[in-house]
């Protein structure tokens, strides 16, 4: 039976643009705006924030609020500070600028103290600052590396190749770590095109499978849609995904031993990343001492046929 189309989620509207659905890092391509400030949620920015840029926002938000306390020690009196040596303004400052990064973090060497009134408060409220952005940071951490995801590595490119007879898309994915994935499942929707001017809409089409669902993921696996008389693709070539903005969209999704969690991943293809007439060759071979041995750097290996 020829399957119906359906709106996955993402909308039937069309603009003419080629931008692509989902991004090759698995993000969808949309753009939010008019967010209201109650819809803010900082934990889960940071959390999402990558690597190089959560420690840019964390080493920038540590310099402006040493910065702040420094020009409040000021605003307070340099007088209320003891064991300041003396030395021109620039040495004057960074003298009290190092006070406060030992305040903020609870280091405390000893050699510069406050003896003030507004100093001893300045410094105090710094100190309970530290405390608690010490414990927000090391519950971000926390967060970041508990975090479970998948780091799932699919072909470069998908492939139309011979199978049984007849043709079939093909794409192939490995799991990058060397923890254990069980239960993988995936599911591939095409998304074409129809019409045109205003009358364009996209159409979404979830593809059969041969294999839907794998019980384990140590090695390679290629996702094969036979393309026979009911699928979507028969009949299709290259000119025809172009002129339509075809689009393969997949969705991994699995169990994660490590975390004892349900993780997920999404890539898609779009018409000009299919190879029409390839075939993968293998990617995992028998060691001397018969293990075996996944290579991800042959993934996107394929021959002509």
């Amino acid at each position: 039976m020829k399957q119906q189309p359906f709106d996955p989620g993402i909308t039937q509207s069309y603009d003419g643009g080629v931008r692509r659905i989902v991004n090759r890092d698995g993000s969808f391509n949309v753009r939010r705006h008019g967010r209201r400030l109650q819809d803010f949620h900082l934990y889960q920015f940071f959390v999402q924030l990558s690597w190089p840029t959560f420690f840019a926002v964390v080493l920038a938000a540590f310099l402006a609020l040493t910065l702040a306390f420094t020009a409040l020690y000021f605003a307070a009196g340099i007088g209320g500070l003891q064991g300041i040596p003396e030395g021109t303004p620039a040495r004057t400052f960074l003298q009290v600028f190092f006070f406060s990064v030992q305040t903020l973090t609870t280091v405390g060497y000893g050699i510069i103290a406050p003896r003030g009134i507004g100093s001893n408060v300045v410094a105090s409220i710094e100190a309970m600052m530290g405390v608690l952005g010490f414990a927000f940071s090391a519950g971000l951490l926390y967060g970041r590396f508990s975090r479970p995801n998948a780091r799932m590595l699919f072909s470069t490119h998908a492939i139309v190749a011979p199978y049984q007879g007849g043709t079939s898309l093909q794409f192939r994915i490995a799991n990058q770590r060397a923890n254990a994935l069980v239960d993988i499942e995936a599911t591939v929707v095409l998304m074409t095109v129809e019409g045109t001017g205003r009358e364009a809409r996209r159409v979404y089409v979830k593809l059969e499978l041969e294999r839907s669902a794998i019980y384990f993921l140590p090695l390679t696996w290629t996702v094969v849609h036979p393309i026979d008389p009911s699928s979507p693709l028969a009949g299709k070539s290259a000119e025809n995904l172009a002129s339509q903005a075809a689009e393969i969209m997949v969705l991994l999704r699995g169990f994660d031993d490590t975390f004892s969690q349900v993780v997920n991943a999404r890539f898609s293809y779009r018409f000009d990343e299919i190879l029409w007439g390839y075939r993968f060759t293998p990617a995992f071979h028998n060691d001397e001492n018969g293990h075996l041995v996944l290579d991800l750097a042959k993934m996107d290996d394929v021959i002509k046929v």
